[in-house]
């Protein structure tokens, strides 16, 4: 019997399952077998399963349609054989070496919980993120290690299966923050043991709209919740942890500030990341635990994220959505050159790391059949006559106005970084226009010398 299961959740674009089988085939161990968990898939999918299931040995395939990613996990996990379990979603990719590697880390160290490198590809600019890349050289990861909490929602760790039947945890049937649940649960209620390995990596397939959405979902109220469940849990058990330890809490201790300002910024990023997708009230709520924990931290702690986040203004500066409507940074002239990227185009402003902005928009493209129904009547979108467009747009523009003629969506991080450039303001339109989603701004500017805070 194979020592690990790796656990695939396929869903449609036969390329991109093929492309994740085919690193498991190119695996440098055998002493491993394969759940293919089809969650739906079309048929060219299905053709793909079939011809792998067919080829390879310890090759097996289970159909749950429309389920989500964490339920077809959760089922595999019941079918599984093997001592340890990998998960892998369609689009992914491991390394050659990389089962073999994990495989020695369990082991050597006996842990419970191993973690690779992690590499981010796609259409946004690829990088390996440096928390994990921390945690994967170290032989044993301190469970209230702040790399560990930085990475809580992150793919790629194998664990031990005995967890899962002893304690019957399983992933929570939520469309986001499904990892990081997972985690806390272990590591916290289980006691669960973590090492790392820098031999093995797993690659993200990651898109320019998924950047901080599921599956290229909208942020919603619910995910909102699940994402403050997750910290709050982990934050009560290891205030739990720590007074059966010690006997009573500082207000200062290191590990509480700790997971609190890892908290605390999750919060602040989404506070961005969801502004225009949620209500007034959910906002209000956002506020106010944000402000809540904000009470909890050292001053110390405060300054160090207010420099962290210096590109950013706080939710202190916007009380609604109609105040970042009315007190906008930039003010976008859109006279697109054609309306086949509309959709994506506006899409793209409205997931941006700082996403506060009025859009002129002329008649026609609002009433174009691709214009985004669900930003119809925002209240940051200005609708105006296409006679004389321009001379009304700058005449209600309340910000740094940006001529926009190119319906390419944009990078996601775009407008927080043009709002921090000490360019000339007439160099920004430069940017915004020639750039989009190859280049961040900063990458430009810094190519070219100029300064950014």
């Amino acid at each position: 019997m194979a020592t690990l299961t790796v656990i695939v959740t396929a869903f449609n674009d036969d390329e991109k399952l093929k492309y994740t089988l085919e690193g498991l085939v190119e695996q440098s161990t055998e002493d491993f077998d394969v759940i293919i968990v089809d969650t739906g898939c079309d048929e060219k999918a299905k053709a793909v399963i079939k011809e792998y299931c067919d080829e390879y040995v310890g090759f097996v395939s289970f159909e749950i349609p429309h389920c989500l990613i964490p339920e077809g996990r959760n089922f595999g996990v019941e079918q599984a054989k093997g001592e340890l379990v990998y998960f892998i979603d369609s689009g992914d990719y491991i390394s050659p070496e990389t089962i073999e590697s994990v495989l020695k880390a369990a082991d050597e160290t006996k842990a419970d919980i191993i973690t690779p490198r992690y590499y981010v590809s796609g259409e946004n600019e690829p990088y390996y993120d440096t928390w994990m890349d921390m945690l994967a050289t170290v032989p044993r990861v301190d469970r209230f290690d702040r790399a560990l909490l930085n990475t809580l929602d992150v793919d790629g760790r194998v664990y031990r299966k005995k967890f899962f039947d002893l304690y019957s945890i399983r992933f929570p049937a939520t469309p986001v923050f499904y990892n990081a649940a997972l985690v806390t649960k272990l590591l916290f209620g289980c006691d669960a043991k973590m090492t790392g390995t820098a031999g093995a990596i797993y690659a993200k397939r990651n898109g320019i709209y998924a950047d901080g959405f599921p599956e290229k979902g909208e942020p919603t109220e619910g995910n909102l919740d699940t994402l403050i469940g997750v910290y709050e849990q982990a934050y009560f058990d290891i205030k739990s942890i720590i007074e059966e330890e010690t006997g009573s809490v500082d207000g200062d201790e290191y590990t509480i500030q700790e997971i609190l300002t890892v908290y605390f910024e999750e919060l602040t990023n989404k506070f961005y990341r969801y502004f225009w997708y949620l209500t007034d009230e959910s906002l209000e709520k956002l506020r106010g635990k944000y402000e809540s924990i904000s009470a909890l931290l050292t001053e110390e702690r405060r300054d160090k994220i207010n420099d962290t986040f210096k590109d950013l203004r706080f939710p202190q500066m916007y009380i609604t959505r109609n105040d970042a409507a009315t007190i906008p940074l930039f003010s976008i002239l859109a006279d697109l050159s054609d309306n086949t990227q509309l959709d994506e185009f506006i899409d793209s402003l409205y997931i941006q790391k700082f996403p506060f902005f009025q859009l002129f928009i002329k008649e026609s493209a609002a009433n174009d059949p691709s214009f985004p129904e669900k930003w119809k009547g925002t209240e940051n979108i200005i609708v105006l006559p296409d006679s004389g467009f321009y001379q009304k747009a700058r005449a209600e523009a309340a910000g740094i106005t940006i001529n926009v003629k190119d319906p390419t969506p944009l990078d996601p991080r775009i407008l927080s970084e043009l709002s921090v450039t000490k360019a000339p303001r007439s160099f920004i339109q430069y940017i915004f226009t020639s750039k989009r989603k190859q280049y961040s701004a900063k990458t430009y500017l810094k190519r070219k010398g100029l300064a950014m805070q």
